[in-house]
């Protein structure tokens, strides 16, 4: 098992209002490692959270190609799902693909996406390199904690089972200065103290990864421990350290 957990891949940026890809943020070596743990460079594909939305799969399954490119990451063939893909098509392409990529979005509605198309069970014997970004990050636990980001969330579940890959959970995108925090992000962090006195939740930052080998996990960049309703710095920028 080779499994990233991923916040943000900082692998575009905007000119004159327009994503324009650019090379994967190398800074904790996530292009090195990804380079080192390929099996090789069959296809790649790429899954989004929302299999409707055509012209955003579009958009960022392109960003992320050219940015893979830039980082020198080059595959023979890409692939993409969408609501027109079949259990059988999604099976089939990942059977031909080295690297499986996990796109972000709404955490719940990618899971019942992934429910839909059997990921969980096409994936149980794949043997190549899966990418979680944010969303696609969380859901690649095995018992899911869904934290909520506004008052709506918190009608929706908030634990569930996910994908299987690893027992870890993360919470991407994360900020520890709260001073300027508004109602939504205050109620998103305090729910996630409040879960932590259950289960320990790693904190990345966008540039932090986790790698998952399913013998032992790496934190590479900066991260925090979640626990007891408390919150300890793991790792910084630059480092890496050994959580199992």
């Amino acid at each position: 098992m080779k499994v990233f957990l991923t916040s943000n891949l900082n692998h575009y940026e905007k000119i004159d209002g327009v994503k324009v890809a650019k090379e994967i943020d190398n800074k904790n070596g996530l292009v090195d490692q990804l380079k080192s743990k390929l099996d090789g460079t069959r296809g790649i594909l790429y899954i989004p959270a929302d299999a409707s939305n055509k012209d955003k799969i579009e958009e960022y399954s392109k960003i992320l190609f050219d940015a893979l490119r830039l980082s020198g990451i080059v595959f023979d063939n890409y692939y993409v799902v969408d609501d027109k893909s079949s259990v059988g098509d999604v099976r089939d392409k990942v059977l031909n693909s080295d690297l499986v990529f996990l796109f972000g979005g709404d955490t719940f509605t990618q899971m019942q996406y992934f429910e839909e198309i059997k990921l969980r069970d096409i994936l149980s014997n794949y043997g190549g390199v899966i990418v979680g970004q944010s969303a696609g990050a969380i859901n690649l636990a095995e018992d899911v904690y869904n934290s909520p980001e506004c008052e709506e969330d918190l009608s929706r579940p908030s634990s569930y089972k996910g994908l299987g890959k690893t027992n870890i959970n993360i919470e991407p995108h994360f900020v520890l200065d709260t001073s300027n925090f508004d109602s939504d992000e205050m109620l998103h962090r305090s729910a996630m103290l409040e879960e932590s006195k259950k289960r320990d939740l790693y904190a990345i930052l966008d540039g932090s990864h986790i790698f998952d080998d399913g013998v032992e996990c790496t934190i590479y960049g900066e991260c925090y421990l979640l626990r007891d309703g408390e919150v300890k710095k793991m790792c910084e920028n630059g480092r890496n350290i050994t959580i199992k």
